[in-house]
């Protein structure tokens, strides 16, 4: 498997707050193939490369719902926080120190929470456009769509591209030499007024009907179930402690990747 090395403002982590560790890693390991290890602080691996990470919530009280976390690469971490704030957003969690590096925790001006991470060494590389690896990052702005594309243009200087903007639906996506890596969905109107925004990471699988029968027998339930779409066959699951997680099924590694590739599906005009 490649892997690709990052360019600054892109999603480069993902991080799954659970209620439950083991329970959380078991369903992942079975739909995903993913090999976890840790203790407190798990990281999954996909041959050999990693790819996530699990939370455990505080045992008194959960600070937020059982969710995944989207981080995205920081050119200057401390610069940029400090500019949260006058982009209309806050920092949930100050920059920490730890295995991976220095991480923040912060809520955008549409109020999704996403995180920031400056990677420990030198070198940053991912694994994202396979089977058991993200394919897309997409905000879901339930509210404040308009502000959150002002910030996130703000904040990393994303080449931002309408692909629809009418009244009732609109979609702007971040490029990068020519290949989109993440969307922004005005889904005003689209979800109970108490459901904020939300980043959501789509995970690949190899064979989607094969997965999906997993879900329930690894105590998940099935959102909504596979539908072709113009990006490939897709399915809305609730992962064994509540998480939300889109899956896209993809086809295997083509030879010689390159970061300017599109991701695998996405392959956006």
């Amino acid at each position: 498997m490649p892997a690709f090395e990052a360019i600054g403002g892109m999603p480069y982590w993902i991080d799954l707050t659970t209620s439950d560790v083991r329970k959380s890693a078991r369903f992942y390991s079975e739909i995903l193939g993913w090999e976890i290890t840790g203790d407190d602080y798990r990281i999954a691996r996909i041959q050999g490369l990693p790819v996530a990470g699990f939370i455990p919530q505080p045992e008194e009280g959960a600070a937020i719902p059982d969710t995944w976390i989207t981080y995205f690469l920081a050119d200057d971490l401390d610069a940029q926080i400090g500019q949260i704030t006058e982009l209309g957003g806050r920092v949930l969690a100050e920059p920490t120190q730890v295995q991976l590096g220095r991480m923040a925790v912060l809520v955008d001006a549409a109020g999704a929470i996403f995180g920031l991470i400056e990677p420990a060494g030198e070198d940053a590389f991912i694994a994202a456009g396979e089977p058991g690896t993200p394919v897309w990052h997409e905000l879901t702005a339930t509210a404040g769509f308009d502000k959150a594309v002002d910030f996130y243009h703000g904040l990393f200087d994303w080449e931002l591209v309408a692909m629809a903007a009418g009244e009732d639906f609109a979609y702007t996506t971040a490029m990068a030499d020519g290949a989109a890596f993440a969307g922004i969905w005005k889904a005003e109107g689209h979800f109970p007024p108490q459901v904020p925004s939300f980043w959501q990471t789509y995970l690949g699988v190899l064979d989607m009907d094969a997965t999906v029968a997993k879900v329930p027998e690894l105590g998940g339930e099935i959102i909504r179930e596979p539908w072709d779409s113009e990006f490939g066959r897709m399915c809305i699951v609730a992962d064994s402690t509540g998480a939300t997680v889109t899956l896209c099924e993809v086809d295997e590694p083509v030879e010689d990747a390159r970061e300017s590739d599109p991701l695998q599906g996405f392959d956006l005009p």
